[in-house]
């Protein structure tokens, strides 16, 4: 991105105020004495970026008072009445905008960025229709209307989605990028990536760099986060189906075979099944099916030879039914007290979990106050009494029991594993109460349909009737269960169907997972980060750091921030012996913003910086004049890249002679104050 050119208009009670500069497509330098209006210029660009959540807050409030108030003007106050900042701009691709947007105005609210085709800047122009987009309100950032989602698109730039401080997910915005890109005077200068504005953004600084980088690290990880997303799904989808199988077989007396309640890639739907409970068994279901209709057909022969039967075989009959009526009842009850049992033994099992949860808990924290007490040399912690010296046993259990106990470390051990069997136990036992609770209904059910065909037969028998209503009652009976049955199996072979398709689902989401990086970092990002590396340690070395031997300076590989000894750099003037000055710190945040840049500028493997720079004041700390030089001519040979640099060079001509020596450059200065009359040749 180029800044083209900005131009502040101020309407005040003596006429138009402000001031029109436009700025080099490499290094621009804006020289002026302090408290002349240097910051008033800074700001005011990224006001008109819509960037000034970067000074520390949001619309008109961050601007100063001479912007948006009144002008110290020849000796005099002149009140403004309306002003605005207009800011011209280019893209990558050579196209050119220019942004219009209030500081004070009674109609339009500084929310309001009116976006306009053309230079209307550096060429005086007409302005044609306006796109209007606003900023600082919901949507800014993702609708078409919001000005931050125009720019992102502008600059073609495509944010990615980054995780949250509360386990979430949101975007990168385009604010937190251009904290890498813009240095404040005030506090701009006092981190690597300074004044990211908060949006819950976890490790923000971290993330723009490695979007400002172009690492594949938001490809893998949004693979990563869509494999996840898809396993959730299938997770969800598979135990939807599992339950509606399984309800559908309980409802018949029949329990699933083959499938498990939890997703599974080695599920195979032929081997799947349903099976019948009959008593004490069970059988599949198709043969359960099978055998009604033999017995259907059975008791057909029966009905036609029904008038020829005699008393004593009807007689027969009944004692047969009610002996098969007393033996159900008799499975009923053993299934029924069986069924009580493992409920009970479920509780004293979900009991006994609790209480090794909370022992392991206890002995856990013991564990860590030890830990705690030996960093700072309690003689507790080391099994000493502090009084006496006596020896202390490391147990919770001590005086309570004799003969060899376990310290706390063995504790630890044996209560984890005793609670990972109680797990694997109560687990069981959840799968055998629902087997027992399909059992004791199904059991109910023939015990019910039993008493109704005893019933039946003990009427055929004494009422001498040439039909059995009791054959005739079995056969409704078989009818009912049987065409029930037959669409159970149908049902379930669709279900399993469906748990096959999502086995197959499971494998390939497991097999796209284990090819994922093991590490945040891939090869071709970890080759990025070193360049980066080696492009930082040339800059800081060119701009004279010299608080730790620049070599053994490397990019954490966890925060990609400058790091000795695996320490952030800048905490090594109270963490080791080594004293980081001030202005040294300075160049280290100089080479970091830089070498952004020109990593991202490498031809073979570009990121995506949007090759923009700008500093207020980056020689901070009395910095000297030679590193200042360093600075300036390193921007400037950086032709892919535009500076904008604001300084006041100690207000020393010689000074700025001897920083800009040698350097091409743009310069904008002026005397006095930057706010003067519209007709004035310096403005």
């Amino acid at each position: 991105m180029i800044i083209r050119g900005v131009w502040l208009r101020a309407t005040t009670n003596e006429g138009e105020f402000g001031f029109r500069f436009n700025f080099g497509r490499t290094l621009t330098i804006v020289r002026a004495k302090n408290s002349s209006g240097k910051s008033t210029l800074f700001n005011s660009l990224l006001y008109g970026l819509g960037m000034e959540e970067l000074i520390g807050g949001k619309n008109e409030k961050v601007l100063p008072y001479a912007v948006k108030e009144h002008i110290e003007y020849d000796g005099r106050r002149v009140l403004v009445t309306a002003s605005e900042v207009l800011l011209e701009i280019e893209s990558r691709s050579g196209e050119v905008v220019t942004l219009r947007r209030v500081i004070r105005d009674a109609v339009r609210d500084p929310k309001l960025i009116e976006v306009f085709a053309g230079a209307h800047v550096t060429h005086d122009r007409d302005f044609g229709e306006a796109r209007p987009t606003y900023v600082h309100d919901g949507g800014g950032a993702k609708r078409p209307e919001g000005f931050h989602r125009f720019l992102e698109t502008f600059l073609d730039l495509n944010l990615p989605r980054v995780p949250t401080t509360n386990g979430g997910e949101t975007k990168l915005y385009l604010q937190a990028v251009f904290a890498a890109l813009a240095v404040e005077q005030k506090r701009g200068w006092t981190d690597y990536i300074a004044n990211v504005p908060f949006y819950g953004i976890r490790d923000a600084r971290t993330k723009v760099v490695e979007f400002l980088l172009g690492l594949d690290v938001f490809e893998t990880n949004a693979e990563r986060n869509r494999l996840n997303a898809e396993s959730i799904e299938i997770d969800a989808d598979w135990r939807k189906v599992f339950d509606e199988l399984r309800r559908e077989a309980n409802a018949l007396g029949a329990v699933v075979d083959g499938a498990s309640a939890s997703p599974s890639a080695l599920f195979k739907e032929r081997e799947a099944s349903v099976r019948k409970l009959v008593g004490i068994s069970s059988v599949p279901l198709p043969e359960h099916i099978s055998q009604l209709r033999a017995e259907h057909a059975a008791l057909q022969k029966q009905a036609e030879l029904y008038h020829k039967a005699s008393g004593a075989e009807a007689m027969g009959s009944v004692t047969a039914a009610m002996d098969e009526l007393q033996r159900l009842s008799l499975l009923h009850e053993r299934a029924t007290a069986r069924y009580s049992e493992q409920r009970v033994s479920l509780a004293e099992y979900e009991k006994l979990l609790a209480e090794s949860n909370e022992d392991l808990e206890r002995n856990k924290t013991a564990a860590k106050l030890r830990d705690l007490g030996a960093k700072h040399d309690v003689a507790t912690a080391v099994g000493k009494c502090p009084t006496c010296n006596q020896p202390v046993d490391d147990t919770l259990l001590a005086g309570a029991v004799s003969g060899p106990q376990m310290d706390l470390a063995m504790n630890i051990a044996y209560l984890d594993s005793q609670r990972r069997m109680l797990i694997r136990q109560i687990a069981g036992l959840k799968a055998g109460l629902q087997t027992a609770e399909v059992r004791v209904a199904e059991l109910a059910d023939r015990i019910a349909s039993k008493r109704d065909l005893l019933t039946a037969m003990r009427g055929d028998v004494t009422s001498g009737a040439s039909e059995s209503k009791a054959i005739v009652r079995r056969q409704v009976q078989i009818e009912v269960e049987g065409e029930a049955l037959e669409k159970l199996q149908a049902k379930a072979t669709e279900l399993c169907a469906r748990l096959g398709q999502l086995a197959i689902r499971i494998s390939a989401n497991q097999t796209a997972r284990r090819g994922m990086p093991k590490e945040a970092y891939g090869a071709a990002d970890i080759e990025r980060i070193n360049r980066f590396q080696l492009n930082f340690r040339a800059n800081a070395g060119s701009f004279g750091y010299e608080s730790a031997p620049i070599r053994e300076v490397e990019i954490g590989k966890d925060t990609l921030v400058p790091c000795l000894a695996q320490m952030e750099l800048r905490e090594i003037r109270t963490d080791i012996k080594s004293d980081s000055s001030a202005s040294d710190f300075v160049r280290l945040i100089w080479s970091y913003l830089l070498a952004l840049h020109q990593t991202s500028a490498t031809p073979s493997s570009p990121g995506i910086h949007p090759g923009l720079l700008m500093f207020d004041e980056p020689g901070q700390h009395s910095m000297a004049v030679d590193s200042q030089h360093a600075l300036l001519k390193q921007l400037a040979s950086e032709t892919s890249l535009q500076s904008i640099v604001a300084a006041s060079f100690d207000e020393a001509e010689e000074v700025f002679r001897q920083a800009t020596q040698g350097i091409q450059f743009t310069l904008i200065e002026w005397d006095g104050k930057l706010m003067r009359p519209a007709n004035s040749p310096a403005s």
